[in-house]
């Protein structure tokens, strides 16, 4: 990876997605100032929230066939203007039907963004796919753990909240710039190459089917999201409605969070450096962070969400969704864009549903939201217990443990 020539259009795309942690939390974690800009409450806040979810799902219906059409940069660039829109929106709007157009763009950005970043991540550094999907988590958490603590400040000092917004929007400003230089790989030269390629059909043992490991991988996706998103989104709301903690210490719970998903991509990167297979992973974090889940919903404290907060972020949101997708391109390799925008469809879903019953919650019993979060997480954990019965046999494996050469 070190002496490849598209490293730096590599860390242009990671870079925009450490401009969406920001997104992705920026409209919660400033919840109590939005509301009053609004002239709504919290749970008005979490509906504007949902929008994203609905700009993500209908982009994602088409945006895997152009990325596979006119190539990963186009809409690369699509996305990045999509975040300039949406960050400067929201520093100057203070309408709430317009936040929820706002929150549109967002998602509409994202998926543009997803649809051209992971099948280019995976053409830039072919035999280190899932290592370089994973990464992009790993950017994604280090600004999603560092804003919280950042709003916190802004708080404290009672100073204007719009520095968190303006921040990413000068980041992702200047990226754009870097980007309308970058290189990238000829990806219709690439899929070609994959499909008339036979040495692909020959690690399959048995031959494997869209219907079956194909559904399960992309049920699997909105599982995965619903889990740690509904997380991220309430974690907050959680500990101080629910639990009682102050508003800095609840805030603090999104930054432990993500510091375990932050230190999940390294960990996890280690592991598959080393052989251990993207599907043993998948089992051992969804078992965990299932039971992580359960823990915090049946003992509610501010003990248990200390605790739990980091070994959610670590299982549920460490990379486990983006080795799903490079999981998926593993078992059908042609046609990236396709597969991510499918499996991207089913994942951003449950940006959509998620807020819409946390907003339901939030008005008739929120201490459920966490029953809900265990409860996904479970389900999410029998797909992958029954996907790997079928890794077995597609790769010919007396077990999902057994390593990799590398």
């Amino acid at each position: 990876m070190k002496k490849n020539k598209y490293n730096l259009t590599a860390f242009a795309i990671y870079m925009n997605y450490f401009v969406h942690g920001i997104q992705a939390i920026i409209i919660s974690q400033n919840a109590a100032s939005f509301a009053v800009l609004w002239n709504t409450d919290k749970a008005g806040v979490m509906g504007v929230i949902s929008a994203v979810g609905i700009g993500k799902f209908l982009i994602l219906f088409f945006a895997g066939e152009l990325s596979d059409r006119f190539g990963r940069k186009p809409l690369a660039l699509i996305g990045m203007f999509g975040y300039i829109l949406f960050f400067g929106l929201l520093l100057v709007n203070t309408n709430l039907f317009v936040a929820s157009f706002v929150a549109f763009i967002a998602g509409a950005a994202t998926s543009f963004l997803d649809a051209a970043s992971y099948p280019a991540l995976m053409e830039i550094y072919p035999n280190n796919q899932s290592t370089a999907s994973v990464i992009v988590k790993g950017f994604i958490s280090t600004s999603g753990m560092l804003l919280p603590i950042f709003i916190g400040f802004l708080t404290g000092k009672n100073m204007w909240y719009g520095w968190s917004i303006v921040l990413p929007l000068v980041i992702i400003i200047i990226n754009t710039i870097i980007m309308l230089k970058a290189d990238f790989p000829d990806h219709k030269k690439i899929a070609k190459e994959e499909t008339e390629s036979e040495a692909a059909k020959e690690i399959f043992v048995v031959e494997p089917r869209y219907n079956v490991e194909g559904v399960m991988i992309i049920i699997y996706a909105f599982f995965c999201m619903s889990t740690f998103y509904l997380f991220q989104q309430v974690i907050t709301l959680y500990g101080t409605d629910v639990v009682g903690m102050s508003d800095m210490s609840a805030r603090f719970l999104t930054t432990t969070y993500t510091f375990g998903a932050f230190l999940a991509v390294f960990v996890s990167s280690m592991l598959m450096s080393k052989g251990i297979r993207e599907m043993a992973l998948l089992v051992i974090y969804t078992l965990i962070s299932s039971l992580a889940l359960m823990m915090i919903y049946l003992f509610p404290s501010a003990t248990t969400l200390s605790i739990g907060a980091p070994i959610v972020g670590f299982t549920a949101a460490g990379g486990v969704l983006q080795m799903g997708n490079a999981l998926l391109s593993r078992f059908f390799p042609a046609r990236k864009g396709r597969n991510t925008g499918i499996y991207n469809i089913f994942m951003a879903s449950a940006t959509f549903v998620m807020p819409k019953i946390a907003q339901y919650l939030l008005n008739v019993d929120f201490t459920k939201v966490m029953l809900l979060d265990a409860g996904v997480a479970i389900v999410g954990f029998i797909l992958m217990v029954i996907l790997a019965t079928r890794y077995k046999k597609v790769f010919g494996l007396k077990s999902i443990f057994e390593k990799e050469e590398r």
